[in-house]
């Protein structure tokens, strides 16, 4: 129940004074269907209707709570309505948007309650949807935080600690990148001795072979730490990546069959695929790049410090320039990313379904149909690719202008440094090849938050899975239970949208041996049923039994072991016909796999084939 406003708590109080409110929810649609806010207030013996408009709070609509027999929440495209039946007339005293749909539904439950039993079950009223406080945006109830406004620098360090476990790997990368830096460092500072020391006093020819020497050692060195680096990087951010896909795979696993209702498989295909590919060229290509230029970063500062510190802060003032511009820059071309991602994820989930239900399309001719949505999905991915292009070219020149600045004020002010004889020649050159070196860094940077944005997006939405807890668990005390066949349904409810039951309120006993059959019109719950008899959902009210043993304190191991179900639609893995057979049993022996098909008048028609249970098998 949500607190109502003081003034419209006072005007309830005085219209309906001794009467208890026990429910009351605003909505987000005014009775005229346009945005606004309106009040479903219930009371011990009304139920009520007030505008909100401007806070002037006017009742609208008015019903005696007995005279009520039925109230239900009705969807409809966008939204939906409360519905209210009385012996004579059916009233809509509410509009609501999709955003408080579930809300309203558990309304529709409560009052149902209040009218059989005279009271409102406490437990159903503390169900309330969590909005973030930040974007006021639902949060899932399968995450404890929003997905939306997660922090990218706790997703980075997140990310980061898959490394962990490869520190002797790392120590090796961070030493090889010193070495890589040091030896880059120093080739400017040799061009430096040959200009001041040898050309231009033309003397010392003796030292042209030892330092030519000196600047070849220095490359192969750069290159030969360079390539040692790049294995070992390798190494690490493919190891890391297998294990985050590892954990993104157990996760998939574990979930409930619920989170697949709700999902594509184009989508949670992409995850697994595209999304920790991101992850990897993050960690292979782009995080020891990173490393390394900011090692590059510090050297080559504290180098041009010491070379001239008087041109070194005229030269960084562009710097911050640029540092700004990216730290402002960012978070908007990050908006520009996650819409890049989802219209490809969109498109990856109607391309699997089509293909995947291509004989569906076939058999009633409706290529063109599909054409046409993939159209529309292929042009909300090239449109949001190319705006996000569009914005990154009009930010990145912008930044290259601030950082190449730089140069300018180099030969400027060094210029005049050089005519003043504050500096030598060969000074100001070395001086012109760190700067350079300094600035590959920040291109390296500014193009960082191009592939950040895109590697960060999919670790967050690689975590968003990671971190939703499965509906189906064990609980703490589930004990382990020979099956012996009785089961019990005790006042059982349950739909798969929690707010619109297939069953309500059975009562099934099944003794052991007994056979039964279920027989109803299709979307009556015959199959509900087989599923909550495996747990594959957990009921919303009442209790499952499985020899006097509540379903949900039985390992769930346990119930997978000892029932056995032939689904309704039927699936071949890619293997041979003894693989599928012995899927729940991979130990089976061959003779049990036979005896299994024989119970099933299956053995002839396999044994017909030429390599009858080593036939290989498959969906496609």
């Amino acid at each position: 129940m949500e607190k109502l406003p003081d003034k419209l708590a006072q005007l309830i109080s005085k219209q309906l004074p001794n009467q208890e409110v026990l429910l009351a929810l605003s909505t987000d649609l005014t009775s005229g269907g346009k945005f606004g806010e309106e009040w479903l207030v219930v009371t011990t013996d009304t139920l009520l209707t007030i505008s909100g408009l401007n806070k002037d709070y006017k009742p609208i609509f008015e019903l005696p709570i007995r005279k009520i027999t039925h109230v239900a929440a009705v969807n409809m495209v966008g939204g939906g309505l409360l519905e209210v039946e009385t012996d004579k007339d059916i009233y809509r005293p509410i509009l609501y948007s999709n955003a408080k749909a579930s809300e309203f539904a558990l309304v529709a439950k409560n009052i149902e309650s209040l009218i059989k039993d005279g009271r409102i079950k406490k437990e159903s009223t503390e169900k309330k949807i969590k909005y973030c406080s930040h974007c006021c945006k639902p949060i899932p109830e399968d995450l404890g935080s929003c997905p939306h406004c997660i922090k990218k620098r706790k997703v980075f360090l997140r990310l980061i600690r898959f490394t962990e476990k490869y520190l002797r790997h790392l120590f090796l990368i961070f030493i090889f990148m010193i070495l890589v830096t040091l030896f880059g460092l120093a080739t400017p500072w040799i061009s430096k001795i040959f200009i001041d020391d040898i050309l231009k006093p033309l003397k010392n020819a003796w030292l042209l072979g030892p330092l030519s020497l000196a600047l070849l050692l220095a490359y192969a060195g750069q290159m030969f730490f360079g390539a040692l680096q790049a294995r070992v990087s390798a190494l690490v951010g493919y190891k890391a990546v297998y294990d985050i896909r590892g954990m993104l795979y157990q996760k998939l696993q574990e979930l409930s069959l619920s989170y697949y209702d709700k999902r594509q498989t184009g989508v949670i295909m992409a995850r697994v695929t595209q999304d920790t590919n991101e992850l990897r060229r993050f960690l292979v290509d782009w995080l020891p790049i990173i490393m390394e230029t900011w090692l590059t970063l510090l050297g080559v500062g504290i180098l041009l410090f010491a070379l001239n510190w008087r041109l070194t802060l005229c030269v960084i003032i562009p710097i911050f320039g640029a540092i700004w511009f990216i730290k402002w820059s960012f978070p908007k071309l990050g908006i520009f990313f996650h819409r890049f991602f989802e219209s490809r994820s969109r498109l990856n989930a109607l391309a699997s379904d089509t293909l995947s239900g291509i004989r569906v399309v076939k058999a009633f001719g409706q290529e063109k149909v599909e054409l046409k949505k993939f159209d529309q999905k292929s042009s909300d991915f090239r449109n949001t690719g190319i705006l996000l292009e569009q914005k990154w070219a009009t930010y990145f020149p912008f930044l290259n202008f601030l950082i190449m600045s730089g140069t300018v004020v180099v030969w400027y002010v060094g210029g005049r440094f050089v005519f003043a004889g504050a500096m030598t020649l060969g000074t100001i050159v070395a001086y012109a090849g760190y700067l350079m070196m300094f600035y590959r860094p920040i291109f390296v940077l500014a193009q960082f938050t191009r592939m950040i944005g895109s590697s960060l997006s999919a670790a967050d939405r690689i975590f968003a899975v990671i971190d939703i807890k499965p509906e189906i668990q064990d609980a703490p005390d589930a004990v382990h239970i020979e099956i012996k066949g009785k089961i019990e349904f005790r006042n059982v409810s349950f739909g798969y949208n929690k707010f619109k039951p297939i069953i309500k309120d059975i009562k099934i006993v099944i003794q052991p041996t007994e056979m039964i059959g279920l027989v109803g019109r299709s979307g009556t719950g015959k199959s509900t049923i087989i599923n909550l008899i495996c747990r594959l959902y957990d009921v919303d009210e009442g209790k499952i039994l499985i020899d006097g043993i509540d379903i949900k304190k039985i390992r769930y191991a346990d119930l997978r072991r000892q029932i056995g179900v032939v689904l309704q639609d039927t699936f071949l893995f890619n293997g041979t016909i003894a693989e599928n057979i012995s899927y729940a049993k991979p130990e089976a022996t061959r003779l049990e796999v036979i005896k299994a098909s024989k119970t099933a008048n299956a053995h002839k028609f396999i044994m017909a084939k030429p390599y009858g249970y080593d036939s290989e098998v498959g969906e496609n």
